[in-house]
């Protein structure tokens, strides 16, 4: 029998139909997540990654491992990762990506958490890694991290900063940063003094060499050695009444009075958009420009200022997305005593 060509036309149609129209299922992807330490902001990081995946639909596991900063179980919770045959890795924090980067050479890596990908060797530059790698950065320009400093102590003419040779790689790029930014033209006359603790035994020491200075505010950095331990900077200052101003989010719970530090949820929630743009759209990790935030949240320890005897200003109460107004009792849930916006 001879099929007439318009029928026969639209069978071939249907039949292209009938063999496209089941729909398949995405498979579901294996994600895998390292950790070098358990940051509060990497975990923070880590929640909004997962808030964002989940959100997409997208059929997933998550294979987690951590190091707990420490290379030998590094080097293990890595070779896991990769017998686990990953389709994407999440590298958080800058140490952890620097080993991801070293390990996975062609598994597309996803780093979040990390403060300046450029000067830690993570890319080349901003506009794309090159390689299997792409991610975005919780780096602050300096200047917006000032404007924060200033609006809390206007006067501040001489800015200390504390940081560690055992936990300082974040911290030694934000004070280079914050320095070039010092040198330019427009900048505000600060001179920055910068004292360097062994380790956290160090501190105490380091608080003193800045009093010495007779500087207006202590800058803690994101430096998890110096941010754990804003106690024993606050026992050093021996009831100098100096501003502690921070850049990490964690320190301003630990105790310092006003942070300019980034909202990490939101930021793992952009890392994860990264990563499905390479699993769902096929984007090429190495061509996607880093991400970077740049607005600041803006945090107050009232309890701890008032504990302290410094009054902050009216106009850094009024800008305030987090305010702490009451010393949290143990146990406290972790919105106790805070405002919210």
């Amino acid at each position: 029998m001879t099929i007439p060509r318009p029928l026969r036309a639209a069978l071939l149609v249907f039949t292209g139909l009938l063999a496209t129209s089941p729909a398949q299922e995405p498979r579901q992807r294996r994600l895998g997540v390292f950790l070098w330490h358990d940051s509060p902001n990497d975990l923070a990081t880590l929640t909004g990654i997962r808030t964002a995946i989940e959100r997409s639909g997208l059929p997933h596991t998550f294979v987690e491992r951590r190091a707990d900063a420490d290379r030998d179980r590094a080097k293990a919770a890595l070779r896991e990762l990769q017998e686990a045959r990953c389709d994407l890795v999440f590298a958080l924090g800058t140490q952890g990506a620097l080993l991801a980067k070293d390990t996975f050479l062609d598994v597309p890596i996803v780093f979040a958490a990390v403060s300046d990908a450029v000067a830690s060797g993570l890319v080349p530059d901003w506009g794309g890694s090159g390689i299997n790698m792409c991610g975005a950065s919780n780096w602050i320009p300096p200047a917006n991290v000032l404007d924060v400093f200033r609006l809390a102590v206007p006067r501040c003419e001489r800015l200390g900063v504390i940081r560690t040779k055992t936990s300082g790689v974040v911290s030694t790029a934000e004070v280079a940063q914050m320095r070039a930014h010092l040198a330019t033209r427009d900048a505000p006359h600060i001179e920055l003094h910068e004292a360097v603790a062994g380790d956290a035994a160090g501190l105490g020491d380091a608080v003193r060499r800045l009093l010495d200075a007779r500087v207006d505010a202590i800058w803690i950095p994101i430096d998890i050695t110096v941010y754990q331990n804003v106690a024993a900077i606050q026992s050093a200052l021996d009831g100098a009444k100096v501003p502690l101003v921070t850049t990490a989010a964690a320190a301003v719970r630990n105790g310092a009075h006003v942070g300019a530090a980034v909202d990490y949820e939101l930021h793992g929630r952009r890392a994860g958009a990264l990563a499905l743009e390479v699993l769902v759209r096929g984007r090429n990790p190495a061509t996607l420009p880093v991400d970077r935030m740049r607005g600041v949240v803006v945090s107050v320890n009232l309890a701890s200022a008032r504990g302290a005897g410094i009054d902050l200003p009216l106009s850094l109460l009024a800008v305030a997305d987090d305010l702490i107004a009451t010393t949290a009792a143990p146990g406290a849930g972790a919105n106790d005593g805070r405002r919210d916006r």
